[in-house]
Formats: structure tokens, C-alpha cells, sequence
């Protein structure tokens, strides 16, 4: 609206009459006679001209406007750019999808609302940054990849960005699902500082809520990492799976072998079945283990209708598949120091399976234990026999033990109080595979431990039948089993004492049969011998442990090692090898894992120092990333380097070590890793919507609402009416003067005549 008006000074108009006939009265009395009336006139005009621009100027004439209208405000749109917005939004769409149609209408119809509202749109994951020049477009090239999403973080950086003027409200998009570290600000405080200032929040959820048929998933869980496995044996694959939402469904549960080449066979198939609307379901399916090789071991639920995340329906192990077998069965009868070490040994040689089973004494009332199909040909290669009376095995396992070995397994015996002939073997079915002499009239009592005469022993007093220590065991002759050092008689000698050994009646005179080791006065301490297709071994002594408490834990280990290998008809060559130590063989994307290699050979002989170990990284497309490794101080003296793993996407990856020196010979190792995507925005798929709401009730008294996605008209018109609500009337007015050009025109149309007229008086001498 606009009109005119005068404003005068001092808001009188009389005052201005006055003052003006009081003036043009001053100028038209002062002025000089002149005899030429021409020349009076003209100073009379130049005057008048000057008194009516004064009069003008004090009058002060001026042009009012009124108008209604809105300040300068900024509306904040917050959309969620973190990866649970690649999940469905439960109408078969992806939510990301929906959150872009949402901004371009909201982006496209806010334009022509009002020109003073500002629009400032802003991304928010873990963090939160505000997208310069915002347009309907500008999330169309944009792709959601946050691990977190903070919803505090976004209603702050929301306030943050209103780059100084009024905040007009916050429009806040997304599933609503907080996975933001602790420690940050809490959405709820930032709601109500937001309600403080009369701020609104207006909040969009995006996503279905976690009810009824949208909320199932099953995921496959408790899958080792890795296997070391023998070829045809029989695995028994446990794990878990955790069912929610599929109560009194059957879901197919696939157990595949995958060899390096891709190849997949299926091996056995089982159903879990959910009796509660969440409930983990524990299996164990037998697979038999195919040919030697390195295979993936994957175990996959089939996906059911409704499942929002499909990556957590499988696990995968790693297995490496060895030839031949070394199943190793070690049955035990008194808990000593040698088997706790000896286990401690044999379980660390990654081609050997080593079960443990301990008879104890007082369960002699038992007698025999049933050891089940143990001693069934080909259920294991090596069998241990320790300090165990053959009562507690008893004729029948005995037999079939026999048999067993007969028919290409290993059998090893060791020194102790119920060993040999003092623990009834001398008339049992097995002293046939066994390579020495025993005699039936050394027969103790089970459990009997009297060191009386006959009764052979190791750790205590002498006895008949028992050697007494310190014994240095002697080589009886070459063999690859005591060949544990580069000079085999001085190795022997160094080696700590053993405290006693039990005394042989002697070695059988059979084909095969040969005494390895003896003591100083030539009794017998190792002999091995064949039974059948099988490989026998006859140890007087049971305290080798002495050996790796005595600071040499690698001959200890290099006898046990070339032992089992002898018995396994496996002899080693000793050519070095590589070998890789990763902590883990299944981690995320985020860790960066150690590992370590090594050189050494197969039968734990000392490494070479020479090698220079380099590391790469191989992915799925045979692409090879080098990996920085540092040198590392082997206990053996051996070349040894370690590293971390470097960060990597999601996949299948498989670290490779070699010897970079120029004339190596060393063959590089490699062992499979995977890299896992386990993303708290993936873990938790379902939406949050009551969230979202309850912190858009927070600003309800300042208009703060909840809306969805088909709603945003809505949105539009609510956004539109607070603008309009807070419509101000302005005010504005030129006023004759006031402004530079009037200003400079009332100056000049003063001035000038005034100037002209002092002029023209000076020319006519009337100044």
C-alpha cells in the first residue's frame, strides 16, 4: 500500500510557514536598489527559486509504503547418508531411493514458497556435512556408504547451519536406527534445545518398523575359522543358527566344499526349525572331507521371503586338506609331565590330529573302558600307548588294536610302572605287533605303584627291572629318527639327562626289528620294528620333557616330530619351507590384523638366516597389493619378518610370503583370509520410526510433527502456514531529502540560484 505525505521538521507545518515567509520576507528586503527593473526581477526569481527549494526541504514531502512480509530465515533438511539405506524401505523399494524422491519434491516445491526462506541441505552418517548449493538433484549421483549414523550429531550440525539467521525448522529423514558411538550428543537434548529456541522438527521416517513379517532373519553363526584336516576322514561340522521371526519354519541349511578353483560340492544338507519367535538353533552335521587341497567350508541357510539382510545366512571356514592322514590316538593312564609336554609337541605339528583320552586309575572297578571303534582300521594312523595297564583296554581293543596295525597304523609305547610286561601286555593280543621282548612274570598289580623288584619305573628309586637315572641316551646305529642335530653323538650328549627308563628284556629277533638308542652299558632305549603294513616303536623312558625344560624345546620336538613320521612311513627330506602365523582368518573391514612368517623346515630343524621375506596381498581377480613387513627376531635365529594386514573391502583375500633373495629356492606360502562387512547399520535392519517421532514430539509445541514419506505434501503446506504466521508488517518510506539523488537535487536547486544570484550582483555592482 502506498501514499503520500509530509513530515516537517519538528512535526510542525506552521513552524515551516512561518519560518519560510520569515525568510523569502529577509531575502525580498535586503535586496539592493537597482535603477534597471530587469535586472531586480531577475534577482527576484533566483530568490523565489532558492526560498521554494527551503521551503520544500523543510516541508519534507514523502512517499509511504506498507507491506507484510516474512524475515530471512534458513530451513535445514537432514538426510541419512549411512548404509542402512540401502536396505528396503518395506514396499520393495530401497530406502535410499525413497529418501531422494522425498528431497527432490520437498526441494522443488519449497523454491516458490518464499523468497526469503533459505533451504540448506545436509548429509549426516557418522558425521554430518551440509551439501553446497543444494538442487532437486543433488543426491542422484550420491550413493549411501556411512558406518554409523548419529542422529545428535545431525540436529546439532542441523542448528549449526543456519549460517546466522533465524532457523525456520529441521526436517529430518531416515530410518531413524542410532548406531553412533557413546560419548556423543543425545538426540533427545538436542530435541529439546531445538524446542528452547521454538524451533520445529519435523521428522520423515523412512523404512518398515521391527513387526510382524518384516522383522525375519537368520543368520549363521559359532562356524570355526579354520580346519586342518586329513583327507577321507570324517568332520563333523558344528555351528549355529539363530532364527527370529520363522517360528515352526524349516529353513534348508547347505554345508559346500569350495575348492581354489571355485568349484563347488554340496556335502550334506540339514533343517532348522524355530520353536519361539527367536531361537538359535545348534547343529552338527558329518561331512566327509574330500582330497587334499585348500577348499572354503561354507555353510548357508537359504534366504525366506521377508529377510531385510541376507549377508549374516552364511559363514565361511578354511580348511587345508593334507594327504595320507596323521590321526593320532594317545591313551593315557597316569597324568605325567612327559604327556603333558608330548601333547604339548604333537599338537603343535599342523599335519597331525591328535585326540587324547587319560584312564585314570581309580576307575579300575570300570575295566575295560569302551573305547567305542577307535581301534577300527583307519580311524586313526598312530596309536600312543603311555603308562596304561592293559586290563584297562582289555583283550578284545587289544586285538583290535593289533589288527589295526597289521593293517598300516603306527603303534608307540612308552616307559612307565604299567608298561610292557609289568602292565600284562607280555600275554595280551598285542605284544605279537610289539618290537620287543616282555615277560609275564614282571605282571603288577593294576594300579599298583610299589617300586618292588621287577617293577619297571623312570622318575624314582632303583629297582630290578628299572635303569637308573641320570641316563644320556646313545645312537645305536644312523636313522632318520635320532638324526635331530648336524653332529648326531654330540647332540645326544648335550641333551639334558633322563631320569630313568625302564629295562627291556630285549628287541625281538624279527625282520625289521633294530635298537636305536642305548645306554651306557648298551641297554636297549629305543626299538622299532614292523607289524604287518604298520610301523611299531618301543620307548623305555617317559621323561623326554627334560629335554624341553632344559632349554632344548627344538630337539624335543625334532625327535617326536622324525618319530611319528617314521611310524607314519613319512620320513622327511628337511627342505626349508615358509610358514605363515595370521591371528585370524575372519575379520572386518576395519581391522588390520598381525601376522608372521618364518623359515623353517618340516622337522622344526634351525631355519636359514638368509632369506629376505617379502608379503603381498592377492584378491579375488589375482590383483597383488605389496604388504610392508618388518624384520623380527626369530627364537630359533631363522629369517622372520611380521606386518599388519592393510584395510580392505569386503571379499575373499589370500596373503602371500616369499624369499626375495636372488638365488632362493624357497617355494612361497600362502594362506586365505576373508574380510568381512559387519556394519552396525547392516546388523540392525530394521527401522525406528517411534524414535524419530518421539523426537518430533519433543518440539510439538512449536509445530513439530511426524510425517511419511506419501505425506510430504503435507509437510509442504505446514512449512508454508508457519511462514505465513510469521508474516511482519514493513514499513518503508522516501521522504524528499532523505536519499542521496533528492538530497544532491534540493542542494543544487538551493545553491545554484543563490550562487547565480551573488554572480549577477558582482557583474552590476550591487555586491
Amino acid at each position: 500500500m502506498t501514499r503520500f505525505g509530509i513530515e516537517p521538521i519538528y512535526g510542525s507545518t506552521w513552524l515551516v510557514l512561518i519560518a519560510t515567509a520569515v525568510v523569502v520576507g529577509v531575502m525580498l528586503w535586503v535586496t539592493p536598489p537597482t535603477a534597471n527593473p530587469a535586472h531586480r526581477r531577475r534577482l527576484m526569481w533566483l530568490r523565489g527559486i532558492a526560498g521554494v527549494t527551503l521551503f520544500l526541504a523543510a516541508l519534507g514531502p514523502a512517499q509511504i509504503r506498507t507491506d507484510p512480509r516474512t524475515t530471512d530465515a534458513t530451513l535445514v533438511v537432514a538426510v541419512d547418508t549411512s548404509r542402512s539405506m540401502t536396505l528396503t524401505d518395506g514396499d520393495g523399494g530401497e530406502r535410499w531411493s525413497t529418501q531422494r524422491e522425498v528431497w527432490r519434491t520437498l526441494a522443488s516445491r519449497l523454491q516458490g514458497i518464499d523468497e526469503s526462506l533459505r533451504v540448506a541441505l545436509l548429509g549426516y552418517d557418522a558425521s554430518a556435512a551440509e551439501v553446497s548449493e543444494p538442487s532437486p538433484a543433488s543426491l542422484d549421483q550420491r550413493e549411501p556408504e556411512g558406518d554409523r549414523t548419529d542422529l545428535g550429531e545431525a540436529l546439532m550440525a542441523a542448528i549449526r547451519g543456519s549460517e546466522g539467521t533465524p532457523l525456520a525448522g529441521v526436517v529430518l529423514l531416515g530410518d531413524g536406527v542410532d548406531t553412533a558411538e557413546p560419548g556423543g550428543p543425545d538426540p533427545q537434548r538436542v530435541a529439546q534445545t531445538l524446542a528452547s529456541i521454538g524451533v520445529p522438527l519435523w521428522a520423515v521416517p523412512i523404512g518398515p518398523a521391527s513387526d510382524g513379517e518384516e522383522s525375519r532373519d537368520v543368520a549363521v553363526e559359532g562356524l570355526p575359522e579354520t580346519y586342518d584336516l586329513f583327507a577321507g576322514n570324517e568332520l563333523e561340522v558344528a555351528f549355529e543358527v539363530r532364527l527370529r521371526g520363522l517360528a515352526g519354519v524349516d529353513v534348508p541349511v547347505r554345508v559346500s566344499w569350495v575348492d581354489a578353483e571355485g568349484n563347488v560340492e554340496e556335502a550334506a544338507t540339514r533343517r532348522a526349525t524355530a520353536t519361539r519367535a527367536v531361537d538359535t538353533s545348534p547343529l552338527r552335521i558329518p561331512t566327509v572331507v574330500p582330497p587334499p587341497g585348500t577348499y572354503r567350508l561354507k555353510v548357508e541357510a537359504e534366504t525366506q521371503p521377508g529377510e531385510l539382510v541376507t549377508e549374516n545366512n552364511r559363514q565361511i571356514a578354511f580348511a587345508e586338506v593334507r594327504e595320507g592322514g596323521g590321526r593320532v590316538l594317545y591313551l593315557e593312564g597316569e597324568p605325567r609331565f612327559e604327556q603333558l609336554f608330548l601333547r604339548r609337541a604333537l599338537g603343535g605339528f599342523p599335519d597331525l590330529d591328535l585326540t587324547y583320552q587319560w584312564i585314570p586309575r581309580d576307575t579300575v572297578d570300570r575295566w575295560p573302558v569302551n573305547l567305542g571303534d577307535w581301534f577300527e582300521p583307519g580311524n586313526f594312523d598312530v596309536y600312543i600307548l603311555g603308562d596304561l595297564d592293559a586290563s584297562a583296554v582289555g583283550e578284545e581293543q587289544l586285538a583290535a588294536l593289533a589288527e589295526s596295525v597289521a593293517a598300516g597304523a603306527g603303534l608307540i609305547t612308552l616307559g612307565g610302572f604299567q608298561t610292557y610286561g609289568t602292565g600284562g601286555y607280555a600275554g595280551s593280543p598285542l605284544a605279537e605287533a610289539m618290537p620287543v621282548r616282555m615277560e609275564a612274570g614282571r605282571r603288577r598289580p593294576p594300579g599298583d605303584r610299589n617300586r618292588d623288584e621287577g617293577a619297571g619305573t623312570v622318575d624314582g628309586a632303583a629297582a630290578g627291572g628299572q635303569i637308573d637315572g641320570p641316563i644320556r641316551p646313545a645312537p645305536a646305529r644312523e636313522h632318520p629318527i635320532t638324526a635331530i642335530g648336524d653332529d648326531v653323538n654330540a647332540t645326544w650328549r648335550d641333551l639334558p639327562p633322563l631320569t630313568g627308563a625302564n629295562r627291556l628284556v630285549g628287541p625281538k629277533s624279527a625282520p625289521g626289528v633294530q635298537v636305536l638308542l642305548e645306554s651306557d652299558d648298551e641297554a636297549p632305549l629305543l626299538v622299532v620294528g614292523e607289524y604287518g603294513r604298520g610301523r611299531t616303536a618301543a620307548l623305555a623312558f617317559d621323561s623326554t620333557y627334560r629335554w624341553w625344560r632344559g632349554g632344548q624345546r627344538e630337539r624335543h620336538l625334532r625327535f617326536w616330530r622324525q618319530l611319528m613320521l617314521w611310524v607314519l612311513a613319512r620320513e622327511e627330506t628337511g627342505d626349508e619351507t615358509i610358514r605363515i602365523e595370521l591371528d585370524t582368518r575372519r575379520f572386518s573391514a576395519d581391522a588390520e590384523p598381525p601376522f608372521r612368517a618364518s623359515v623353517q623346515t618340516a622337522a622344526a630343524s634351525e631355519p636359514t638366516d638368509e632369506a629376505r621375506l617379502v608379503a603381498e596381498v592377492i584378491d579375488e581377480a589375482g590383483r597383488a597389493t605389496p604388504v610392508r613387513v618388518g624384520p623380527r627376531v626369530a627364537a630359533d635365529g631363522g629369517a622372520s619378518a611380521e606386518g599388519s594386514l592393510p584395510q580392505l573391502d569386503p571379499g575373499f583375500y589370500r596373503l602371500r610370503v616369499r624369499d626375495d633373495s636372488a638365488d632362493s629356492t624357497l617355494q612361497p606360502a600362502e594362506v586365505a583370509f576373508q574380510v568381512i562387512d559387519d556394519s552396525r547399520e547392516l546388523a540392525r535392519p530394521m527401522a525406528d520410526p517411534v524414535y524419530l517421532s518421539q523426537l518430533a514430539e519433543i518440539t510439538g509445541g512449536q509445530g513439530g510433527d511426524t510425517f511419511s514419506p506419501e505425506r510430504i505434501d503435507e509437510l509442504i503446506d505446514r512449512i508454508a502456514e508457519r511462514r505465513r504466521r510469521g508474516e511482519t508488517t514493513v514499513v518503508s518510506k522516501s521522504r524528499l531529502g532523505d536519499g542521496p539523488w533528492s538530497g544532491w537535487l534540493l542542494f543544487v536547486l538551493f545553491a545554484a540560484p543563490l550562487s547565480v544570484e551573488w554572480w549577477l550582483r558582482r557583474r552590476w555592482g550591487l555586491a
